[in-house]
Formats: structure tokens, sequence, C-alpha cells
């Protein structure tokens, strides 16, 4: 597992911008090594702005395939869904070019999550072994540092063996979600974490500070080849 490093920019929109280059380095170096390349997205506010930034960026989309860290398990029109939300600043623009792998939403085929997690990962057909799943993970964080929907002291952040679960008991609504867990993430060549204000700053030190990832998720959250904290200066308040 790589080295943690964290950079601090000005504002959220300069570190949208740096997380966003980062990434598209990233996968145009896998591109032409590989021939293809693997990224996956985050929400919230922060990753809505990386996203956006990613958008412009020289990527060629037609040989990237993109999964979503993590959805609400609600029907698939309604707002709070990930996949709206990041459809109106990246999905849209380059669907038609990349591969877009998209969770399943209630009432399409299911209406239990854990059954719907198992048909995802079926759907995906995911390497086994320690071969790398992404190579890019981009994540935001809460305060008090779920990512993706891996919150502490919760069975799905627990989970040590599947690579994506069900989430009935989410701390935030709605309550039921579908994630990826941390021997997903953990297989990820670059992981790239973005989170602005010092209400993140604790999470931000216990994440860089290798805390236990049942209490700060975000700590368990290293790519095999670089792991990168993305700040703005209150987020980094707290590191020495």
């Amino acid at each position: 597992m790589s080295v943690s490093r964290h950079l601090v920019h000005e504002d959220a929109e300069s570190l949208a911008e740096a997380a966003a280059l980062a990434a598209a380095g990233h996968l145009n170096e896998r591109v032409a090594t590989a021939g293809r390349a693997t990224l996956s997205l985050t929400g919230g506010s922060v990753g809505v702005k990386t996203a956006v930034a990613l958008a412009g960026t020289d990527v060629d989309w037609s040989r990237v395939t993109i999964f979503l860290g993590d959805e609400r398990f609600v029907p698939a029109d309604h707002p709070e869904r990930n996949d709206g939300q990041l459809a109106e600043v990246l999905l849209d623009a380059v669907g038609d070019r990349a591969t877009v792998h998209r969770w399943p939403a209630r009432g399409d085929e299911f209406d239990d999550v854990d059954a719907a997690a198992e048909a995802f990962l079926a759907e995906v057909d995911l390497p086994g072994g320690d071969e790398p799943l992404f190579d890019v993970t981009l994540l935001g964080m809460g305060p008090e540092g779920h990512i993706d929907s891996l919150f502490p002291h919760t069975p799905a952040v627990a989970e040590t063996d599947r690579l994506a679960v069900g989430v009935r008991d989410c701390p935030k609504p709605p309550p039921e979600r579908l994630t990826f867990t941390l021997p997903a993430v953990r297989r990820s060549r670059h992981v790239i974490v973005v989170a602005t204000g010092d209400g993140k700053a604790e999470a931000v030190a216990k994440g860089l500070g290798g805390a236990d990832p049942a209490d700060w998720p975000v700590a368990g959250a290293v790519g095999t080849e670089s792991t990168t904290y993305h700040l703005d200066g209150p987020a980094a308040s707290m590191l020495s």
C-alpha cells in the first residue's frame, strides 16, 4: 500500500481543479500503457465540483469505464441519487463514449437492497484476486470520516470479503444504500480524497494518521500506488 500525502489549496474550486487534473493524468497514463482505465466517482459538493473539472480534461473517455462509489437505493428518478447529480456535470457529457456502470435503482427489478448489490456484482463481473479494480478512486468524506456509504461502526465498514454490499441502517437518510466496501477501495491504484472546511479537519487528521477504519473509515482508503488528500486550509488545520 502507498504512503498517504496531502496538498493544500486556496479554495474548493482550485482544489477540485487540481484533483481533477491529477485523476486525468492517472487515467491517461493507464490508457497509454494498458489501453483502458477505470474510474470510481464520488458525490457530495466537492466531489461534484471535481467531476465538473474532470469533464473539461483531455481524457479519452471512450477508453474509460466509470463506476460510482455508492448510491442511494431509491427510484431512478429520485433527486437524491448520485448518478442523477453526476449525470448533470459529467456522465451525460461522456456517457456516450465512456462505459458507465450505474447501481440498480429501487423498483427497477429490486426492492431488496442486498439482492440489488448481489445483482450489481454479478453484472459488472469484477476481477478476483488482488488485481486492481479501479485505476482512480475519487472520495469525498464526512466529518465523522465516512467515505462512500461506509460509516463508522457499521456492518458495511467492517466487511472484509465482499466488494459491494447493501446498507440498511445508514446514519444519514435515506437509510438504504449500495456501496463499494473497503476491500474494493483498497484495490485502487490511486486514491484521491477531497475535503473542505474545518468540520472535516479531525477526520482528515485521523485518516492521514492511520486511525482504525472502524472508527474513521477514510483511514482505510489507501491506494496501491498513491493516496493523496486534496484539502483547503480549514480542512488541513489539524495537521502538524
